[in-house]
């Protein structure tokens, strides 16, 4: 039998590749994972897709740029992770993200 010599490459590598490649690509992503994070009530969807495209960008730089050490941006991004806000928008900042809220239906006051 013979075995395949092909290298493994995770999911997550693949999409760091792609990310790197197609920014625009990550922002569809991380839009994607917003979505599904407040239909589901599942914030760490947000938190992984962050983390995945820090990763793209390259934690060091965005280390450098947010002021915020390498290993506390792997410790915001580990499983219970529970970074602050301020952290979070250091890093949209450093990344050139910019949200947009919007009703999903119109307020009734």
């Amino acid at each position: 039998m013979k075995k395949n010599n092909l290298p493994y490459v995770s999911y997550e590598e693949e999409q760091i590749r792609e990310f790197r490649e197609d920014p625009e690509r990550a922002m569809e992503y991380l839009n994607a994972c917003v979505e599904v994070a407040f239909e589901e009530n599942e914030p760490e969807l947000v938190l992984n897709a962050l983390a995945v495209i820090a990763k793209a960008y390259g934690i060091t730089k965005l280390a450098k740029k947010t002021h915020i050490q390498r290993e506390s941006i792997h410790r915001m991004f580990s499983k219970g992770g529970n970074p602050e806000w301020k952290s979070i928008f250091k890093m949209f900042r450093a990344l050139k993200i910019r949200m947009k809220l919007e009703f999903l239906n119109p307020l009734v006051v």
